[in-house]
């Protein structure tokens, strides 16, 4: 079924992850999205592995939905090429380093003459102005940046760990978005596009907004708190006789029933844990009493134990969140088909429209497999298709790796 943005046209000049992935959000939600990719493009090129019936499961993931277009952007003959797609289009997407597509003759302030209508959204470390606008980042140089490594990990560990996934990047790629989507409503007012500027820093420094906000009010420093969490105690994860489990909505008013759950009941008066703020004061000497009583039981004992009384839930592994029946019985894992003739599993979109879903439903096109339709598209005839291949600047087929 369509989705939402069906009607939209993206023009796609993402590479990697934070950009590929805002402009993949559009995708799901059925926006047309046109890739731009050079000229030596490959499979293999793409980018990492694992290979999986000869494609690369990194740029598949992301990149899924998307029509292919080779074009060289150094070629002085591109730029009629990108102008005419350009006039045809409500968006554009890039995560260039700044200053790059203006370099190429494809800034916001050039174009913007050819589409007055252009959303055209940038993607970029630390964005597009600041002292630190020229500066080269990704996914680790942001989290630290950012204060989130800072607080992850275990307060006594000499070792600060970083996120387990990319949120320096993916964070960035969701606000891409976000700014699309608010741009494209604005437009559908005023009937101007507008320059979205998305930093891979800011994005972190505004999912870091609790820890801020503290710091901002009273002075203080989030530490590493390991499992737990730095004001509600307990909140966090406790080990079991098989695996953890994460426990949160103990209050003052439930804490003795909590207790009870646990066979504690003599520490039920305990005058060092009756409130949360004491809990937290004391967690010292209340964190091997917790940690002894769940390790009498197992995972699956404890969800029954406490379910309905407390939140609960089990740390799953990847392979467990994969076959987990609630994750299943929302279509949150897809299989596609691949240009090769296979097939790939990739993480749906979680937004769920009643009347016009989207979601993802082609996988990543083989490279270049658009190029002579989308410029038919844009008024290009047969013969000038074929001359723009024969020279060089567009291209129809991956070259040989």
């Amino acid at each position: 079924m369509p989705g939402p943005l069906t009607n939209v046209k993206v023009l796609d000049f993402t590479w990697a992850l934070a950009g590929p992935f805002g402009s993949m959000i559009l995708s799901d939600l059925g926006a047309d999205v046109r890739k731009i990719e050079p000229v030596q493009q490959t499979e293999k090129r793409r980018g990492m592995g694992p290979y999986v019936h000869d494609v690369s499961t990194y740029f598949f993931s992301v990149n899924r939905g998307k029509k292919s277009l080779i074009i060289d952007l150094k070629s002085p003959e591109a730029k009629d090429v990108i102008y005419s797609l350009v006039k045809d289009s409500d968006v554009l997407t890039e995560n260039f380093s700044p200053g790059t597509m203006d370099r190429l003759g494809f800034g916001y302030e050039q174009l913007k003459k050819i589409n007055p209508a252009l959303v055209y959204a940038s993607t970029s470390g630390f964005g597009q102005t600041g002292p630190y606008r020229n500066r080269g980042a990704v996914d680790i140089i942001v989290q630290a940046m950012g204060g989130l490594i800072s607080t992850t990990g275990h307060k006594d560990d000499p070792l600060p760990s970083k996120a387990g996934y990319s949120i320096g990047d993916m964070a960035s790629g969701l606000f891409t978005a976000v700014g699309v989507l608010s741009a494209l409503v604005e437009r559908a007012a005023s009937g101007l596009g507008q320059h979205v500027d998305v930093s891979m820093l800011d994005s972190q420094v505004a999912l870091m907004e609790n820890p801020m906000i503290r710091h901002l009010a009273t002075g203080e420093v989030q530490e590493r708190m390991g499992l737990r969490h730095p004001l509600n105690t307990p909140h966090q994860l406790f080990p079991t006789e098989d695996g953890w489990v994460a426990v949160a909505g103990v209050k003052d008013t439930n804490w003795q029933l909590f207790l009870g759950k646990l066979g504690l009941d003599e520490y039920v008066s305990d005058e060092r844990f009756l409130t949360g703020p004491l809990r937290t004061q004391n967690y010292p000497e209340l964190e091997p009493i917790l940690f002894a009583a769940f390790r009498k039981r197992s995972v699956s004992d404890w969800l029954h134990e406490l379910e309905g009384h407390f939140l609960i839930g089990p740390v799953n592994s990847i392979a467990d969140v994969a076959k987990d029946p609630q994750v299943n019985s929302r279509d949150m894992l897809v299989s596609l088909p691949t240009w090769t003739g296979g097939e790939i599993v990739v993480s749906n979109t979680p937004v769920k429209l009643s009347r016009t879903p989207g979601g993802a439903a082609r996988g990543a096109s083989k490279p270049g497999e658009h190029t002579r339709a989308l410029l038919s598209e844009v008024g290009y005839s047969k013969d000038s298709i074929d001359a723009l291949i024969n020279s060089g600047v567009i291209g129809i087929e991956p070259v040989s790796d």
